[in-house]
């Protein structure tokens, strides 16, 4: 798998109370990665977030939710590196 055709994957847990402040952390770093809510969620008492950067930029994204959690409960739900079946096509 090259390198170049590897994304990072993550599935977090973050309490509904604290989603807020978790989309603003991750907009307020815009460019290092995709994030979106599973709709499974909703309506729970908490927010499952699914995100997805480059492989190049995986430290960067570690440390951010590093720095998230001394504020924020995060549980990893999922923690993978993936291929990027979008850049399997070009």
């Amino acid at each position: 798998m090259s390198e170049n055709n590897q994304l990072f994957h993550l599935v977090i847990r973050v309490p509904k109370k604290e989603s807020a402040f978790t989309y603003f952390t991750l907009e307020s770093n815009e460019g290092l990665c995709f994030y979106s809510t599973l709709e499974e969620s909703m309506g729970q008492g908490h927010r499952d977030i699914e995100l997805t950067a480059h492989i190049s930029l995986r430290n960067e994204l570690e440390y951010l939710l590093a720095n998230l959690e001394k504020t924020v409960q995060i549980e990893y739900l999922v923690k993978e590196v993936v291929q990027d079946k979008n850049n399997d096509r070009k």
